[in-house]
């Protein structure tokens, strides 16, 4: 997949520092995902608000199971140019997923709601 906006990570290094990443998480923490981490090279768009971008999704499915998916094409049109940006983005979003998946085992919707509220806010506008 090719994009017009100039990056400074290529789809490769994007997995490979996502797995590197990955190994700073305590085992503890994954357990049960056993659909793994992946990294998609789409860009993904949010379904209920036009425009976000989607960096990443934690997926609970009957087939393939608990995963997060990372999606390279959202990185390059968020973090073109800026590599410690990307670094950042990437880190940040592999965490949030990952709190995803430990409130799913629990049984907790809380950061759901969170990212409910979020988008809620973001386009409701400033002052809302």
């Amino acid at each position: 997949m090719r994009y017009r906006v100039r990056t400074v990570m290529s789809f490769d290094e994007f997995q490979s520092r996502l797995g590197d990443m990955l190994d700073k998480v305590p085992e503890r923490l994954l357990d049960g995902l056993n659909g793994g981490v992946l990294a998609d090279p789409a860009a993904k768009r949010s379904d209920d608000a036009t425009g976000l971008l989607v960096l990443g999704q934690y997926h609970r499915d009957h087939i393939l199971g608990r995963l997060i998916v990372l999606y390279y094409g959202s990185f390059v049109y968020l973090c073109g140019q800026d590599r410690d940006r990307w670094l950042d983005e990437m880190w940040e979003t592999l965490r949030h997923e990952i709190r995803h998946h430990v409130e799913d085992q629990a049984g907790v919707r809380d950061l759901e709601r969170e990212d409910q509220e979020w988008v809620r806010k973001h386009l409701s506008g400033p002052g809302d």
